[in-house]
């Protein structure tokens, strides 16, 4: 009985850790290991639509449903991206920061997971906006990656993020993230919406819908 009153005692520490509340973030995004999910990416001027399908390993696959998009695919491969156009036989190898629309990569827009990619460097508490909120500085794993630094503020209660600055090896901030509140789907709290502004003003907001649990065929992640 103390054994299991220690272990209950517990867990609001482990709750709080980083790296947990990373994983709670993380959720919000991928919130079964295989999924799919409709995006809409828009920003003042036009908009697209694209169909994500996510597979247990991180792979993700972005197929385009607006008009202009159609036909249109984008794999993310590990750490690798490829672009496959229609009447094109071979598959175009692009950076994870190939941008889809304003400030928005085909690395935002296909995967983004803050564990994965991150370690988590300091932990404080903030507030922000008037709202008591963790703050987690986060740190690149791989050079790959173009955000060297990340500041990321999770509120405390309930536990979603808010807010997240995406900064270069330079220190200068290349783009900042708000989180919209989370939303139900197949009984599981999922992403909303996010926005993306760069320090230039120019802004993408991304918002997500039609969430489906379980995957595509694995063929769909082959390159021609």
């Amino acid at each position: 009985m103390r054994r299991a009153m220690l272990f209950c005692l517990a867990l609001p520490a482990l709750a709080q850790s980083g790296e947990e509340l990373l994983a709670r973030v993380d959720r919000l995004r991928h919130p079964w290991p295989a999924f799919t999910v409709e995006l809409e990416v828009k920003d003042p001027a036009t908009a697209q639509r694209w169909k994500v399908s996510a597979r247990e390993n991180g792979d993700a696959r972005l197929d385009g449903l607006s008009d202009k998009e159609q036909g249109r695919s984008v794999l993310m491969l590990g750490d690798q991206m490829w672009l496959l156009v229609p009447g094109s036989k071979r598959a175009l190898r692009v950076t994870p920061q190939q941008r889809l629309l304003g400030p928005a990569a085909g690395g935002d827009v296909a995967r983004t997971r803050f564990l994965q990619d991150y370690t988590v460097a300091a932990k404080s508490e903030e507030d922000l906006d008037g709202r008591p909120c963790w703050r987690l500085e986060l740190a690149a794993r791989t050079p790959g990656l173009s955000a060297r630094r990340v500041l990321l503020w999770v509120a405390r209660e309930p536990v979603v993020p808010l807010k997240a600055e995406f900064h270069l090896a330079s220190g200068k901030v290349a783009r900042t993230a708000t989180f919209g509140p989370p939303v139900q789907a197949l009984g599981q709290p999922v992403l909303s919406r996010m926005e993306l502004v760069e320090p230039s003003g120019a802004r993408v907001e991304l918002s997500f819908s039609g969430w489906a649990r379980g995957g595509v065929p694995a063929s769909r992640f082959q390159l021609p």
